[in-house]
């Protein structure tokens, strides 16, 4: 009996979530999420690079001494 109640307001609740017009929608969340991901790899792939300029740089520093 209980679990009846539960799932029926469970059920209420997440149609009231998808049905939500206020700005709560599903969609832009899911946008918002993937542009941070594609805005955070974006940074993570420009400082690799420019890591791997750097070290770069140091060998080529080196190769200066060693002959």
């Amino acid at each position: 009996m209980y679990q009846y109640k539960f799932l029926k307001k469970f059920g209420k609740k997440i149609k009231e979530f998808f049905s939500d017009e206020s700005g709560g929608n599903l969609v832009e969340y899911a946008l918002l999420i993937g542009f941070a991901l594609f805005i955070f790899f974006i940074i993570v792939g420009i400082i690799t690079g420019m890591l791997d300029w750097v070290q770069g740089l140091a060998d080529d520093f080196s190769d200066l001494f060693k002959g």
